[in-house]
């Protein structure tokens, strides 16, 4: 048995590994040490649920964005911000189409979700992230324009 979006093991079907992220969500939002990490939680299950999370073109360049942003530019918290002022309104956006659900990446929220919000958490957030993006890169490109449209780039890769 396995997630049909993102393969995570131990679950049936896609409301079965949602309840999986919503206890990783609960972890991080009752304990403000797992907080700075919840950004790239919601970018990475987004990315490996676009069926769910990413109908919109606005929705698919928010966390393709964000994952890029927060990935190779070290972005601190301004990034939600940022991402919403800048997709507030009209605004013209290629769509980016996703790998296979078989290819989006070597570990899912299962893997986030055994640390039980632990002092771990944090490294296996970071390590799932990783995996997800390393599986987009079919919108690395066009994440990375997005991205340099907004902050620019900055050299050592800072926001």
């Amino acid at each position: 048995m396995s997630c049909p979006q993102c393969r995570a093991t131990g679950v049936h079907d896609t409301d079965s590994c949602e309840r999986l992220f919503q206890e990783v969500i609960g972890h991080e939002f009752s304990r403000s040490e797992l907080f700075g990490v919840h950004r790239l939680t919601v970018d990475a299950y987004s990315l490996q649920h676009p069926d769910r999370y990413m109908k919109s073109t606005k929705s698919a360049a928010a966390h393709l964005s964000g994952m890029c942003w927060s990935l190779e530019y070290g972005a601190g918290e301004s990034v939600s911000r940022s991402l919403s002022e800048w997709l507030d309104g009209p605004v013209e956006l290629p769509r980016v189409e996703p790998p296979p659900s078989c290819e989006r990446g070597r570990l899912t929220i299962r893997h986030v979700h055994d640390a039980g919000g632990s002092p771990e958490h944090p490294a296996r957030v970071r390590e799932w992230a990783e995996s997800v993006w390393e599986a987009w890169d079919v919108g690395h490109a066009q994440a990375r324009a997005w991205v340099d449209a907004l902050v620019g780039a900055r050299p050592g890769g800072q926001e």
